[in-house]
């Protein structure tokens, strides 16, 4: 059973052409996912890198994944940055698209987050990435996205 289905809108997807840092394309992508929450910006930052300290959720296929599950959350939140000429990881791999989502902690949603981690992983080939990087619009890109 699907609990929260992912729905993106071109709201939460940004089109980033000069990126600075990794953990700086996080905290904008958190400060798009916590809009119209009660979530803290830098309580979600430090579980997010907290997660990434663990082990990297960059793929060697461009995508990183960002996550963490949060309490106070009864929906899955997402936001995307597409990086036309992408931007390094702390471990040198390229990333060209980066996924942010919050789940919430409860035990019923991690069937939930393991299913949206692996569909993420399945529908974010190299080929894929670079036909999102070719897009000029949020409007062009959430047209193209599965979710």
């Amino acid at each position: 059973m699907e609990i929260n289905p992912l729905k993106i809108n071109s709201q939460q997807i940004s089109l980033i052409t000069n990126p600075s840092t990794k953990q700086e394309l996080v905290k904008y992508l958190i400060t798009n996912v916590c809009s119209g929450t009660v979530l803290n910006q830098e309580e979600v930052f430090k579980a997010v890198m907290k997660r990434e300290q663990g082990i990297s959720t960059t793929l060697d296929t461009g995508l990183s994944i960002p996550h963490a599950r949060m309490d106070g959350l009864t929906a899955f939140r997402a936001a995307i940055a597409i990086i036309p000429q992408g931007i390094k990881d702390d471990f040198g791999l390229q990333i060209k698209v980066m996924f942010l989502f919050l789940s919430p902690s409860g035990e019923q949603f991690f069937p939930e987050h393991l299913k949206l981690l692996a569909k993420l992983a399945e529908t974010f080939t190299p080929q894929f990435i670079e036909e999102l990087s070719k897009l000029k619009t949020v409007e062009e890109i959430a047209a193209k996205l599965p979710f």
